[in-house]
């Protein structure tokens, strides 16, 4: 992504995808199960028994403070980065600078100018229609 650096979402957002990906992984274990119908009806019974559920091991959450600080940091990287590639960039001069500005001034100025009289003749128009 030619080595721009988006900045970290706000820790809600990584709970909302763990959530997803935990919904995603249960569909997934649905898919044998919805397999094994296909089958004769012993053989999908005799799958479905042999399929004893898991315990699940307790997994300790991160604490807030490990959250935020892992955030700050990918913040802080970001930052640098950012103060990294403005580094880069060619700012053009005060001359250049100066002279783009008129150009665009003065082409807004003759648009002005020639909608101000299409917009009276119109409406010159409009009135000699109209009585």
């Amino acid at each position: 992504m030619l080595g721009v650096r988006l900045p970290p979402g706000l820790p809600f957002i990584f709970e909302i995808m763990a959530k997803s990906k935990k919904k995603k992984k249960k569909k997934k274990s649905a898919a044998p199960a919805q397999a094994a119908t296909d089958q004769p009806q012993a053989v999908a019974v005799a799958v479905a028994e042999s399929k004893v559920p898991k315990k699940r091991k307790a997994v300790a959450k991160p604490s807030v403070k490990e959250r935020t600080s892992g955030t700050i940091d990918t913040i802080s990287q970001f930052l640098r980065e950012v103060r990294i590639e403005l580094s880069k960039v060619t700012w053009p001069t005060r001359k250049d600078t100066i002279a783009s500005t008129s150009v665009v001034l003065v082409i807004v100025i003759l648009i002005a100018i020639y909608l101000g009289i299409v917009d009276l003749g119109l409406s010159r128009l409009m009135r000699i229609l109209l009585n």
